[in-house]
């Protein structure tokens, strides 16, 4: 084994410990494998493509001959031990954003007179494969994790609906000192006995709408408040309550679900009907 294959091989394997996660159904060693199980049937693909383009064909009336990738049967043995399926329609569709990523870094050759390219996808080839040998094996078939996957995606955009559902108001709020309010309003919107520096500001919110301050559900103090989430998306039932509290970072598939905000506090502090 050359050196400059193995340089390549440290090169790609490396690359693959840092390309984006393909789904969190998969541990860390399972997206590698699938990263370098998409890499070697794109290749493989792109290889037939070169062949089957470029190769001479019978002039005569002979039957055609069907070129592919003479390493076809070593990819379909690897992908069958390590993904347990040699299904590449469902492999190449499972991530798009890893099919993608893997379609970018591909060497094409530019015509078929690019020797040099061709040399150099083969080269990338057989790096992809060595790097799909090494893979551990998925703990499930491609297909049940797609399914499990999907199937817990779906269970997961019904609780979100049904949360929604029961909450009385929603509203997305950051964290403030409490100081930036005057007694007056500290008195008026926080209970007596809350004794955290911070609180909720109401920015804007959905069903039925609430003051705009009010006190958090956690209580923070100074040591902690840099290491404290400051935007919540906060469900609350008829009593002011709170159901539960979602991080910002956290809330997107709730905030695609609500869509445009129902109403919302202005600078002054003045409530407005969306």
């Amino acid at each position: 084994m050359s050196p400059t294959f193995m340089h390549k091989a440290l090169s790609l394997l490396i690359a693959l410990t840092v390309t984006p996660a393909i789904a969190n159904s998969y541990s860390n060693s399972e997206k590698r494998t699938l990263q370098a199980a998409v890499s070697s049937a794109l290749h493989s693909a792109e290889i037939t493509r070169y062949y089957q383009q470029c190769k001479e064909q019978p002039e005569d009336d002979s039957a055609s001959v069907v070129i592919t990738d003479k390493d076809q049967a070593r990819l379909l043995a690897l992908l069958q031990q390590k993904i347990h399926s040699q299904n590449i329609t469902q492999l190449l569709a499972a991530d798009p954003r890893t099919t993608q990523n893997a379609t970018n870094k591909l060497i094409k050759p530019a015509n078929c007179d690019d020797l040099k390219g061709i040399q150099a996808l083969l080269d990338s080839y057989e790096v992809a494969l060595f790097a799909l040998d090494l893979a551990l094996p998925l703990e499930k078939p491609l297909g049940q994790k797609i399914y499990t996957a999907k199937s817990r995606s779906n269970a997961e955009q019904n609780d979100i609906q049904q949360l929604i559902a029961r909450s009385h108001a929603i509203a997305l709020v950051s964290v403030v000192d409490k100081q930036q309010l005057t007694a007056v309003q500290q008195a008026n919107y926080l209970h007596p006995d809350y004794t955290s520096r911070y609180v909720f500001k109401v920015q804007h919110g959905w069903r039925g709408n609430i003051s705009q301050y009010l006190g958090m559900h956690i209580y923070v103090d100074d040591k902690n408040i840099d290491k404290t989430t400051k935007q919540w998306l906060i469900f609350l039932d008829k009593n002011g309550h709170f159901i539960t509290t979602v991080p910002g970072y956290k809330a997107g598939d709730h905030m695609k679900k609500l869509q445009q905000a129902e109403w919302r506090y202005d600078v002054h502090g003045n409530l407005h009907r969306n």
